[in-house]
């Protein structure tokens, strides 16, 4: 965890934040702890409640890649506010390449935790920064080279390479592409100057519509949708939706609606929730309480909503003290 520093008075200002980006981010976290939560806390969890099951595409299936793809789009901001704040473009991806290698370490050590396991580990938060380091590796490409390498990953992860996507780095690679199209629409974001919301938002949904037709060809070619696998149909999909997303929430503040605090600020400290997850409700009820009686629906459905109310209350306070795991 890190403690925001000060800013220098005679340095260059930050750029402001992006509303519609951390209410995006804030939406894919907060579903993300509740698709969780629903296995946590509910003896019989509704099909329509359940993820990663096999070739059947669920609403809680896409969280997680929406998250993915935000990866890549605070990425390009990272490395555009490092230039802006002075550093070298090498030194920018240094920075990058240091805070997803630490990401991977932290996710290691939560999970082995977890697992009561010493060992190296894989799980969500080392997808996310396996993801950030190769897109960060590729940032100074052209576009064309971008979208080139992703559709090559798309392409390997259609059949034989698939694998468990959170449990070994080769599988993980199939989330990537995610986290490349991310960086595209991140070199897009506007910078303040007038009419290039409207660009950003035609731009995003142009890219979320490619990722959909994409997808429609895999899942033509007979690769089934399987977020558990990473399948190149659904990572496609994934995309278009994460894209479509993005662009909405942007479509939405152009409109004049104004996103309510509390959302923004889970947003901008996403990652800290999806620790604070692990130490609050994961290892309770994997290591302290395993074989405790899960609950009927009603019951259930009142203590996800009041563990991810309390949890996210708590990231919020933590983050207004500087404490927050960047992202």
């Amino acid at each position: 965890m890190s403690r925001r520093a000060g800013a220098n008075a005679g340095g260059p200002a930050s750029p402001p934040r992006l509303r519609y980006l951390d209410a995006c981010r804030g939406l894919a976290v907060l579903t993300m702890l509740l698709a969780n939560f629903v296995n946590v806390f509910l003896h019989r969890v509704p099909p329509l409640l359940t993820h990663n099951y096999g070739d059947v595409l669920r609403p809680f299936d896409f969280p997680a890649p929406v998250f993915q793809f935000l990866v890549g789009v605070s990425l390009a901001l990272f490395l555009r506010k490092h230039l802006h704040l002075g550093r070298t473009p090498r030194g920018a991806k240094v920075a990058a390449l240091r805070r997803f290698a630490l990401l991977v370490l932290l996710g290691m050590l939560l999970d082995c935790v977890g697992a009561l396991h010493v060992g190296l580990r894989w799980g969500v938060l080392q997808t996310l920064g396996l993801g950030g380091m190769i897109a960060t590796l590729l940032a100074d490409a052209p576009g064309e080279g971008i979208v080139g390498v992703a559709i090559a990953l798309l392409g390997c992860f259609s059949g034989a390479l698939n694998g468990e996507v959170h449990a070994n780095p080769i599988a993980a690679l199939s989330f990537v592409p995610l986290t490349l199209g991310g960086l595209l629409v991140g070199r897009v974001l506007p910078r303040g100057q007038r009419g290039e919301l409207g660009r950003f938002i035609s731009h995003t949904a142009l890219l979320g519509a490619g990722a959909g037709a994409l997808a429609a060809v895999f899942y033509g070619a007979g690769i089934p949708f399987n977020k558990t696998l990473g399948t190149s149909s659904f990572v496609a999909l994934a995309a278009g939706v994460s894209a479509t997303t993005l662009a909405g929430m942007a479509l939405v503040e152009s409109l004049g609606v104004r996103f309510p605090d509390w959302l923004l600020a889970v947003g901008a400290n996403a990652l800290t929730a999806w620790v604070l997850q692990y130490v609050l409700v994961y290892y309770p009820a994997w290591i302290a309480f395993p074989a405790w009686r899960r609950l009927p629906f009603v019951a259930g459905m009142a203590a996800i909503l009041a563990t991810t109310t309390a949890l996210s209350a708590l990231t919020v306070a933590l983050g207004r003290r500087g404490i927050r795991i960047p992202i």
